[in-house]
This record gives C-alpha cells, sequence and structure tokens, in this order.
C-alpha cells in the first residue's frame, strides 16, 4: 500500500493527474492481472503432484465450488438490479458479494491440517476458480453496464 502511494505520488509529479490516469493505470491494471494469475500458476505448481495423483478429487470439489460461485454472481446481479442501484454501485456491490474469502479457509485448513494435506489441497481449489470468476465478472460488470443494465449514472 505505501508503495502504491508513494508511486502515484512520484507519477502524478512526473506526468500529471492525465499522465496517470491514461497512461499508468491501464497499464498497471493489465501487470496486476498477469502477476495474480502467475500466482495462481506458481500455487497449483507446488501441488502438481498431488493434482496428477487425484484428478477426480479436484474435479468433485470444483463442482460444487463453480455452481455456487455462478448462483451467488446470479443473484447479487438480480438483487442490484432490483435494487435500483446505478453502475458503479451496483458492479461493485455484485463482486464483493460474490467474493468468497478462500484465503481465510486456506490458511485455516493449513494450520489445523498441515500444509501438504488434502484438505489444504482442496480449499485452494476455491481460490483457483474464484480468481477466473471474479476476473470474468469484471468483464461481464462492464458489457451489462454498457447495455444498461443498471441505472445510468
Amino acid at each position: 500500500m505505501i508503495l502504491g502511494i508513494v508511486t502515484k505520488r512520484a507519477i502524478k509529479a512526473r506526468k500529471g493527474e492525465t499522465g496517470f490516469q491514461e497512461t499508468y493505470r491501464p497499464a498497471i491494471g493489465n501487470v496486476a492481472v498477469a502477476a495474480l494469475l502467475a500466482a495462481l500458476v506458481v500455487l497449483f505448481s507446488l501441488k502438481g503432484q498431488v493434482l496428477i495423483q487425484h484428478p477426480e478429487e479436484m474435479v468433485l470439489v470444483s463442482i460444487p465450488l463453480l455452481l455456487g460461485c455462478f448462483i451467488i454472481v446470479g443473484l447479487n446481479l438480480l438483487v442490484t438490479r432490483f435494487a435500483g442501484l446505478k453502475y458503479r454501485e451496483g458492479i461493485i456491490a455484485v463482486t464483493i458479494g460474490s467474493s468468497s474469502h478462500f484465503e481465510i479457509a486456506i490458511a485455516t485448513a493449513v494450520s489445523i491440517y498441515g500444509l501438504r494435506s488434502k484438505a489444504a489441497l482442496r480449499t485452494t481449489m476455491g481460490l483457483f476458480w474464484e480468481v477466473p470468476v471474479m476476473l470474468g465478472l469484471v468483464y461481464l460488470g462492464k458489457k451489462l453496464g454498457k447495455r444498461g443494465f443498471w441505472k445510468s449514472n
């Protein structure tokens, strides 16, 4: 957070508000998405042997996780639309309301059962699916916003 504040101030001092908003923010946004996906690749490469040995368990764990994610996202979309929220408030509410706290589940599973446990691996499946679902939700929200799904700002 401190690095972000310092970087923002330095870039605004050098390039101004326009340079920050139009050049830096879009570029760093792409880097952030790539870094997030890279973190997932690293996380699962460390558990690769277990995934290869037990793919059926990962599928069985993934089915309810994905189903739950899609149900929650759909419900949150409908609630924000019927509540009459504008795009900015609606998409934020859907994103926050649809996010799960898999990092807490992972920390709990690791502390109780250990890093190499199947429980720890199973909780990482939630994180594995949450990231692409949430990234997809961002793009879906932008498209819905352009199509007038929520009230206009």
